[in-house]
């Protein structure tokens, strides 16, 4: 016959088993498993969305044991890693829409997946088999999802703002527009800047006119012009927040440490910039580089040189002050890094549109125009370092007669055509080029057709160095 006191301890034993489950299924999670977020974005046709349809693919062939990503198999790691599958969209970000675009490669007639211009995310779960687990079945495997994250680079450019107040904003942004390339598509815009008096009271219309015009600015000089180093970002593509008032005002002309009256256009602009910058650095710097571990900008330095000394220039201005924000860690900004970000690589692509010889000058001309040594910057919290590479590599090396001599070239189809070429790019300087350089054409960058790809994916996708940039930012973490 049961008694409270054998009720009691029944009920004691079997909280007691409940609590000991608990506490062991806690300590597994906490010991075997783990999460490491990829960051990627990129200056403008950089190849974003690309690079991370090859990466998500190459990983998964990767962990079937397919060769994709070979830096991984020298290490071993390849060996030890079972994929589990891509995992369902969350809360934080829609899902990138990886399978439509590997379809996009690996159609009949191959073609390059459309650019995505918002924040979305993919996840792939690994179980991972441990060199050493000292007889433990608890540390014999772990499970590390890899998330890889896109969003546009248009944001990231923004980063260097958190640290600007208006009137220093405005006054780099308007000396910008004034010179180069930027004269021209700028001119509607400061003819009427002409008209405006900052200290008078502030006017709705006057307000929408001059952000009117200076959005037309924006827009003509990145997808006319192809410059890169454009602000505010969220102009140019949608923020992550919903559209206020926030996103009408533009540059102004201010005197040096001028206060403005009070209700007057320059106090409501400076107002309006204070909060654009407030938005940007909760709802995406803070929400989610805080979640970052590593990070990836691509650049694409080839479409720089292509486009002459204007476009090189605001592409490494854009590197430069990226680089700088990254190397020290954030410290005089709202401080996006303060959990996460531990290895930026800022990285070259469409290497294979040059030959092998040239692939090293190529990096080498990234990390110049990063401002110095890019690869011996080293701070506590983060490293940076640079790389060049193709996501999917759509050329062979080859050799060709130019002016009478045997040069290296590479050979691809370019799209539209039905016939394989020969392409000579020219040499890639080894440091940001002079007026002399610019004096002839670089050479004319053609659109490469994708390889033909397996459908099924299951062999990955051909490359060049997306394994070393790959090993360098999550590799440490498999």
């Amino acid at each position: 016959m049961d008694t409270p006191a054998n009720d009691f301890w029944s009920q004691f034993k079997d909280g007691w088993r409940e609590a000991r489950k608990q506490m062991g299924a806690a300590v597994y999670a906490a010991v075997n498993t783990e999460t490491v977020r990829l960051a990627v974005t990129g200056l403008s046709r950089a190849g974003k969305t690309v690079f991370i349809t090859s990466a998500v693919q190459n990983l998964l062939a990767m962990a079937d044991g397919k060769g994709s990503l070979p830096k991984f198999d020298d290490h071993g790691i390849s060996a030890r890693l079972k994929k589990l599958g891509l995992l369902a969209a969350t809360e934080d970000a829609p899902r990138f829409p990886f399978e439509t675009n590997f379809a996009a490669l690996a159609a009949a007639a191959p073609h390059w997946p459309p650019r995505t211009a918002s924040l979305a995310e993919v996840a792939i779960k690994f179980v991972v088999r441990r060199r050493h687990s000292w007889g433990m079945d608890l540390l014999k495997q772990r499970e590390i999802t890899a998330e890889i994250l896109d969003y546009p680079g248009e944001w990231l450019l923004d980063l260097p703002m958190l640290n600007q107040d208006f009137a220093a904003w405005s006054d780099e942004t308007l000396k910008r527009m004034d010179t180069g390339l930027r004269v021209e598509p700028a001119k509607p815009f400061f003819d009427y800047l002409r008209t405006i008096d900052p200290d008078a009271p502030a006017d709705g219309d006057v307000a929408r006119k001059l952000y009117d015009l200076y959005l037309a600015y924006l827009f003509d000089a990145r997808d006319r012009l192809g410059l890169r180093y454009l602000q505010p970002g969220g102009f140019l593509c949608a923020p992550p927040w919903p559209k206020t008032d926030a996103m009408i005002f533009a540059p102004l002309r201010l005197a040096p440490g001028r206060s403005f009256k009070p209700g007057s256009l320059g106090e409501m602009f400076r107002n309006r910039f204070d909060l654009y910058r407030t938005e940007m650095g909760t709802r995406f710097f803070d929400k989610h580089f805080r979640r970052f571990d590593r990070q990836i900008v691509l650049v694409d330095v080839l479409g720089a040189l292509h486009g002459g000394p204007d476009v090189f220039e605001d592409t490494r201005l854009a590197v430069s002050r990226l680089a700088e924000c990254f190397a020290y860690g954030g410290a005089t900004l709202t401080n996006p890094f303060a959990r996460g970000i531990t290895k930026v690589m800022f990285a070259a692509t469409k290497a294979d549109h040059v030959p092998e010889r040239q692939r090293d000058a190529l990096q080498i001309l990234l990390g110049r125009m990063a401002g110095g040594d890019i690869d011996s910057i080293r701070e506590a919290r983060v490293a940076v370092r640079t790389g060049a590479l193709a996501s999917v590599r759509c050329t062979i090396d080859d050799m060709a007669q130019v002016d009478g001599r045997n040069v290296a070239v590479v050979r691809g189809l370019p799209m539209g055509r039905d016939k394989q070429v020969r392409f000579y790019p020219g040499e890639v300087p080894l440091k940001p080029p002079g007026p002399d350089f610019w004096t002839g054409a670089f050479f004319e960058l053609p659109v490469f057709q994708p390889p033909k790809l397996d459908a099924s994916g299951e062999s990955g996708v051909p490359h060049l160095a997306l394994d070393d940039a790959l090993f360098y930012l999550i590799g440490d973490r498999l």
